[in-house]
């Protein structure tokens, strides 16, 4: 598969995640509004907004950490990332991030496949209390959730992977850039 292919299949996923997780982050917004407003305005206030909207906000999430993998977004430690650009060594951040990456999927795999199966498939029927909705939609979540951040782990390492050697900053754009230039002159003049 060609680079552009790929990223554009990406791109696509991130969107797909984006959009679906979007969409359960407005249905959470309207159930708090409608809540909030019944509360302040209304005699009695509705039961079911409460657990809709943590329903809804569990499923943001799940759609939701897929994305903030692929973007970076998720909280890391910038003074040991800062101080080591600072110095020059952008490939050690690069095997850093690697090396949590992998980490963050090999347990995310093991959450999947071994502890997410044998809770998220209850054998007895539960529903939720105010909505009557079974259970096992609510926790279908955690499959999602840990499928997702899988799946987008496995594309981001991908990307780190294939960057590994792309130069970082503008100066060792540059500086690629000059020593490009110059190996063709030496062709040329040999």
């Amino acid at each position: 598969m060609k680079k552009n292919d790929f990223d554009r299949l990406v791109a696509i996923y991130r969107e797909v995640l984006s959009a679906i997780g979007g969409f359960f982050f407005l249905a959470f917004c309207v159930c708090v509004m409608v809540q909030v407003i019944a509360r302040n305005f209304l005699s009695s206030a509705p039961s079911w907004t409460e657990e809709a909207a943590r329903y809804t906000f569990i499923y943001m999430v799940a759609f939701g950490c897929g994305v903030a993998i692929l973007k970076d977004e998720f909280v890391n430690v910038e003074f040991l990332h800062d101080s080591l650009e600072a110095r020059g060594l952008h490939k050690v951040n690069k095997a850093i991030d690697i090396l949590i990456k992998m980490a963050m999927l090999l347990l995310s795999g093991f959450i999947l496949f071994r502890a997410v199966p044998t809770f998220a498939f209850i054998k007895f029927r539960m529903v939720s209390t105010a909505m009557q909705i079974p259970m096992q939609y609510i926790y279908f979540s955690q499959v999602l959730l840990y499928g997702f951040v899988c799946i987008s782990l496995v594309i981001r390492l991908y990307q780190l992977f294939r960057d590994f050697n792309k130069p970082e900053t503008k100066e060792e754009q540059e500086s690629g850039m000059e020593r490009q230039v110059n190996e063709a002159k030496e062709e040329m003049g040999s």
